[in-house]
């Protein structure tokens, strides 16, 4: 069984993961983080009305990214707060992205909190559930 310490750490790198995978716009290595086989994968994006379910609406996702994005300049985690209990983790934190856009528009921008679950699966750790919403206020 793992240290507290190590899950941790692990978690602490899948999440490193996350952002360089945003920053450089590396849609394999997003894809990556994902349990693909869980039943009840689940993915909230700040910008859509409804979540995408399932792996395949997930990998769609993400290789969708370049078509509005021509790359990634900047992704910052700030905020973080991590949680190990058992088998199950949490990540919450703040970002901010900045990219090139597609249409040659100029830059795009997006500051949002982020909410992930993982499950450790096999000895390693996955995402099976994403929440995504704008900053807030204040």
């Amino acid at each position: 069984m793992a240290s507290v310490d190590t899950d941790r750490q692990q978690l602490t790198a899948l999440l490193e993961q996350y952002r360089r995978g945003f920053e450089s716009l590396d849609v394999a290595r997003l894809q990556a983080l994902w349990d693909r086989e869980y039943p009840q994968l689940l993915y909230v994006p700040q910008e859509r009305a409804r979540p995408i379910r399932g792996w395949v609406g997930i990998s769609q996702y993400y290789d969708a990214l370049r078509t509005h994005l021509e790359r990634g300049s900047r992704m910052s985690l700030e905020d973080m707060a991590l949680d190990v209990m058992g088998e199950v983790a949490f990540a919450f934190f703040t970002y901010h992205f900045e990219g090139e856009r597609v249409d040659g528009a100029g830059t795009f921008t997006n500051d949002g909190r982020v909410s992930f679950v993982f499950h450790r699966k096999a000895g390693e750790w996955r995402a099976i559930h994403y929440h995504e919403s704008a900053p807030g206020s204040r």
